[in-house]
């Protein structure tokens, strides 16, 4: 009916009747419980389907409710989800075409999330200006002249006007059309003509900010919840990984924009599919292979992965192209690192360059709105390199990934329309685990938010550990501490953060500490070592 508790609406029981069935057997009681949702299901799903969902809430206790607000509906197509992959079915077609469920998303991940929205590099310069339209509001990025990025909503305090178009990327103030309100941009209101308002009267007229505006890795993330959670609540382990890439100091290359025939969740599930490259990339295949793809999964809200090594190919992406992030340990050197950071931005993470996929969902069913974004590595450009020629090597390297996004975008709203004859005769998919496992998990994220809980790992397989040891392997022999470094009479030297390895003579170790020191440091895009010799 809709009324009552959480309990009351899902499970079909008030707390009184649960009470009166303290003496039933346990399987009798998860028989009632799991009844209404199980009755759904089966129009969606096999039986053996709902054994195994009941089995995993019998083993693993009785998840909490939905929130009050997520339709019934909306339940009983995600059950078949909410399983391990290799007895789950995919994510059904209704989550892409109906319209209730695209703004019950819009309403829990993107109401109620953290969400990325661009590139700090965007807005890196007093008077940088960004706006970005969001399904239900438009916010406005700036760089103000203390050089603080802001976000504040798209709407003028007056009357409510638009303020900013998409169009504007730079400018002193930011001045509504309608009556020429103007406001500097940390936001406070400079003039009202015509209004007498006294300066206590203009404090108060200020634009209204985003509450959760924060950045990771270059990119910029909002919240639109009042004292929203860290952002680092939701990236996990991904600090960690990324520790070495130096994101924070990317130079921005190119951006491009996709208006997509698509659902936003298409974009970053295909993101995830590696199983697709074969058929799908011809170019990519030679350098990214499917058979060097392994997990590189932790904690959080996130999918991770590696293709390890990579492959030159004679291609624009080769290693001896560009100078890599120079603190990158050796086998990140010949990886490259692919991770979804939940909801919307995926990242590419070459040894000498990122690319980074934005994705936002449009008010209207089945469209989204992409930014494909290339950035640099600090020091990519080789020693003794023109200008010119750095730049016609990146603008290659820009087209070759833009290619692999176009060739995407095609199958993407393929995907879109053939999901739409799956939703006509209530079609779920088939996982295929050793794949498929990046785009369940994605999945699961989905459903998740839609109930308000985290990503419930023991969903997962055992994915491996094979390039995290090596990570770890790797941490381990190129790791000294400063104070090994103290017999140098030196000043500390610049490039002691990257990593390096000490060779000493006998004589020396056992001599003690050294009265004169040399350091000497390999030249070159090939270096991966510093020869100390005391």
């Amino acid at each position: 009916s809709g009324r009552g508790s959480p309990r009351r609406r899902f499970y079909g029981l008030s707390p009184s009747h649960l009470k009166r069935q303290r003496s039933a057997s346990f399987s009798s009681m998860l028989a009632k419980l799991l009844r209404p949702a199980c009755q759904g299901a089966l129009r969606h799903g096999s039986a053996g389907q709902i054994a195994v969902v009941a089995q995993r809430h019998s083993s693993n206790g009785i998840s909490e409710p939905w929130p009050m607000g997520v339709p019934t509906k909306v339940q009983e197509l995600a059950l078949p989800t909410m399983a391990r992959v290799d007895e789950a079915k995919v994510l059904h077609p209704a989550f892409y075409v109906d319209k209730d469920i695209h703004d019950l998303q819009i309403e829990h991940i993107f109401g109620k999330q953290w969400f990325a929205v661009g590139h700090t590099a965007e807005v890196s310069k007093p008077g940088d200006v960004k706006v970005v339209d969001l399904p239900d509001c438009s916010v406005i990025l700036t760089c103000d002249r203390t050089g603080k990025l802001n976000a504040f909503y798209n709407t003028c305090r007056h009357r409510g006007a638009r303020i900013a178009s998409p169009e504007l990327t730079s400018c002193k103030q930011l001045v509504c059309p309608y009556h020429w309100w103007a406001y500097r941009l940390d936001g406070t209101l400079k003039s009202a003509p015509h209004s007498g308002f006294q300066e206590a009267r203009k404090k108060d007229l200020n634009l209204k900010p985003v509450p959760g505006v924060s950045t990771f890795a270059g990119v910029i993330f909002l919240n639109h919840q009042p004292s929203p959670p860290p952002l680092s609540d939701m990236l996990g382990d991904l600090q960690h990984k990324f520790a070495r890439y130096d994101l924070d100091d990317l130079e921005l290359h190119g951006v491009k924009y996709y208006d997509v025939a698509g659902d936003w969740k298409l974009v970053a599930e295909n993101f995830v599919d590696y199983y697709h490259i074969d058929a799908v990339h011809p170019a990519l295949a030679k350098f990214s292979q499917v058979k060097d793809h392994k997990a590189y999964q932790a904690r959080g809200q996130h999918i991770c992965f590696v293709t390890s090594p990579l492959t030159d190919s004679g291609g624009p992406g080769d290693s001896d192209q560009f100078n890599p992030f120079r603190r990158l340990l050796p086998v990140e050197r010949s990886a490259a690192l692919f991770c979804q950071a939940f909801p919307n931005v995926s990242f590419t993470i070459y040894p000498h360059s990122v690319y980074t996929l934005i994705v936002l969902p449009s008010k209207e069913v089945g469209k989204s709105r992409e930014q494909l974004s290339m950035l640099m590595a600090p020091g990519a450009k080789l020693p003794g390199e023109s200008p010119e020629r750095y730049h016609e090597k990146k603008e290659a390297l820009m087209s070759f990934v833009s290619t692999v996004n176009d060739e995407d975008v095609v199958v993407i709203e393929k995907l879109q329309r053939g999901l739409q004859s799956s939703s006509r005769c209530s079609m779920n998919g088939e996982y295929v685990p050793a794949y498929d496992w990046p785009v369940h998990r994605f999945h699961n994220l989905v459903l998740n938010s839609l109930r308000g809980t985290v990503m419930e790992e023991n969903l997962t397989n055992n994915l491996g550990d094979e390039f995290a040891a090596q990570v770890a392997a790797s941490e381990q022999e190129t790791s000294i501490s400063l104070e090994q470094l103290a017999v140098l009479d030196t000043e500390p030297l610049p490039f002691l953060e990257q990593p390096f390895v000490v060779e000493c003579t006998e004589a020396t170790q056992e001599s003690g500490p050294a009265t004169e020191g040399e350091c000497t440091k390999d030249s070159g895009p090939a270096a991966e070592a510093v020869t100390l010799s005391l």
